[in-house]
């Protein structure tokens, strides 16, 4: 199987808004990582947590554990103030290029756009296309 490129977007929001919007629910995300707690989680950091469920390494709903549980109920509390979506990943731009927008730990939101009536209208015949190109 060849190697190549691939061209990604996302919209993200910077960790600070979650943690305004939802402090409690963030707080508790964080100290689930942290080594003197009780029930801790097998993961190193949020980095890392960000790393295997941003990856679709492990479903955070399949067999939760305490971070997992803490993850979910910030992603609940979150859409219930904002009736937006988030979700945890990491980006590392040795896997990617020097032009990227970022690296490291990201929160990627959804149910940001809307369709006007004309693009529900031609729906079926709008493709979302990306491409890269070497220069």
């Amino acid at each position: 199987m060849g190697m190549g490129y691939a061209s990604c977007q996302v919209l993200t929001v910077e960790e600070y808004f979650i943690e305004e919007q939802c402090p409690e629910e963030f707080q508790e995300l964080i100290d689930s990582f942290d080594a003197c707690e009780e029930d801790n989680s097998e993961f190193n950091g949020i980095d890392d947590f960000a790393r295997i469920i941003g990856n679709g390494e492990i479903d955070p709903k399949d067999k939760p554990g305490n971070s997992e549980l803490k993850y979910i109920a910030l992603q609940k509390s979150f859409k219930e103030k904002t009736n937006l979506e988030i979700g945890i990943f990491y980006h590392d731009s040795e896997n990617g290029d020097r032009y990227d927008d970022f690296t490291g730990r990201a929160w990627q939101v959804d149910g940001v756009y809307q369709l006007t009536p004309s693009g529900k209208k031609y729906k079926d015949k709008i493709k979302n296309q990306s491409f890269v190109t070497f220069g």
